[in-house]
């Protein structure tokens, strides 16, 4: 009969060693690139027209010369003064919309008649007349091989929700290739030190 072995049991170090994590989720970081490409390219589909024209296209100055009131399932209602559209304005009933008619002439001396791209609830962006008594102008881009193709640079509405739908693309893009990139790379954890060590 052997001897009981009576060497002892190394005691298992109680100390924390230090680990990896790998972040994971690969597929859901693609989808919020994927997610910000489509909102880059909606937002941009939308501005490619304005940018064209501000860049290639003509410049003009355009004539505000009417207002149309439009409500779906109504007829359209075309307010040619001031006066009428003061007395057509809407102060709550939001399933109107107002759209200013503009006119202005190309460099070879067409008239041309356009409706603002944008329109606006409650009243027009546009008066017909300004403070001064004048018609109301405003900048008009166009394209001369098509002149009813047109953007007013100046009204807000014609880069506001395109560029914050391009910007928002844009950190959806960012943010979800920075946190893609480090998805598969292991990150080395530091040392957490044990009581025992920490009382040393």
């Amino acid at each position: 009969m052997n001897a009981p072995d009576l060497t002892p049991s190394p005691v298992p170090s109680t100390s924390a060693s230090p680990g990896v994590y790998i972040p994971g989720h690969s597929k859901r970081k693609l989808m919020m690139i994927l997610y910000g490409a489509i909102l880059f390219a909606l937002g941009f589909s939308q501005l490619w027209t304005p940018l064209y024209l501000v860049a290639c296209g003509k410049h003009a100055k355009a004539e505000a010369i009417s207002v149309t009131k439009t409500k779906e399932g109504l007829p359209d209602l075309v307010l040619t003064d001031d006066l009428q559209i003061q007395s057509k304005l809407e102060s709550q009933d939001r399933s109107y919309v107002f759209w200013n008619e503009f006119r202005f002439h190309t460099a070879d001396g067409h008239a041309v008649e356009v409706r603002a791209p944008v329109g606006s609830l409650l009243k027009p962006l546009y008066t017909l007349v300004d403070a001064d008594g004048l018609p109301t102008t405003d900048s008009v881009c166009y394209d001369p091989k098509h002149p009813q193709t047109v953007a007013f640079p100046l009204i807000v509405s014609t880069w506001f929700a395109p560029g914050v739908l391009v910007f928002a693309g844009l950190v959806c893009m960012i943010i979800g290739s920075f946190l893609f990139y480090w998805s598969k790379k292991p990150i080395e954890l530091p040392h957490i030190p044990s009581p025992s060590e920490a009382a040393k």
